[in-house]
């Protein structure tokens, strides 16, 4: 609770206090400007769980291959996506599971448990989303530093690392005009090359009234796209039961 109130009285006194220049680059003056502009601290931390659907385009081996899907994710594992699509006429269905230590695949009808580097990948990715959240910043437990201004996709950026014991670090990028968090950057592998990638997502589109969300997603692997989508039907929940997240 005194966290809680602690939060909120930083975010009443940025409402009414101007936000100069020079105070931007202190980290989390960065993170509490973006959450203030996304809906504030109160509202964006009421719900843990957030689902949508999604379609757009896959880009395999060079190739555009249009799909459909939805997502829900809750707290940092747990993790679930449905995706549609149809490869040399072929029609393929994925469910991907992430249940806090635990993963599956299921392609068509068969489910497979995920391989333990696959199972690390999307505990690490699953993390990533819940750092791009912003809330769980507030949490002392993240370090936070600034790594200066940056371009993103021709609009001035400030830069955030953040670093979190047992995983990987995540780079944000925060619009310096509008202060939404227009890109994230991390490292991953590949898991067809088993090579060390950077993973880049960009987020576009903001809408909402109470609470901001991207609509755009542009994923890029080492500077080439790697999935473009848009959302829609945007379900934020305070709790999903766990039998979302089960083996399917």
């Amino acid at each position: 609770m005194q966290t809680k109130f602690a939060a909120g009285l930083c975010l009443a006194i940025l409402a009414v206090t101007p936000i100069r220049a020079e105070d931007l680059v202190q980290p989390r003056a960065v993170i509490d400007k973006a959450i203030q502009e996304m809906g504030g601290a109160a509202q964006l931390g009421k719900f843990k769980a957030i689902s949508s659907k999604m379609k757009g385009d896959l880009h395999i081996q060079g190739v555009k291959v249009p799909f459909t899907g939805e997502v829900t994710t809750q707290g940092a594992d747990q993790q679930k996506s449905f995706v549609e699509l149809v490869i040399d006429g072929q029609k393929i269905a994925v469910v991907q599971v992430l249940n806090r230590n635990q993963g599956w695949v299921k392609i068509n009808e068969t489910t497979m448990d995920m391989t333990k580097d696959k199972l690390e990948e999307t505990v690490e990715a699953a993390h990533a989303g819940w750092v791009a959240s912003l809330v769980p910043l507030m949490n002392k437990a993240f370090k936070l530093d600034t790594i200066g201004e940056s371009q993103v996709e021709g609009k001035a950026a400030i830069g955030i690392h953040v670093s979190y014991p047992g995983r990987r670090d995540v780079n944000l990028f925060f619009d310096k005009t509008t202060h939404l968090l227009v890109k994230t950057e991390t490292r991953a592998k590949d898991e067809q090359t088993g090579q060390e990638v950077t993973d880049e997502t960009f987020m576009s589109g903001y809408e909402g009234k109470e609470v901001k969300q991207a609509l755009k997603l542009l994923i890029k692997r080492d500077g080439k796209p790697l999935l473009e989508a848009e959302l829609s039907d945007i379900r934020p929940d305070e709790k999903l039961d766990d039998s979302v997240f089960a083996k399917p």
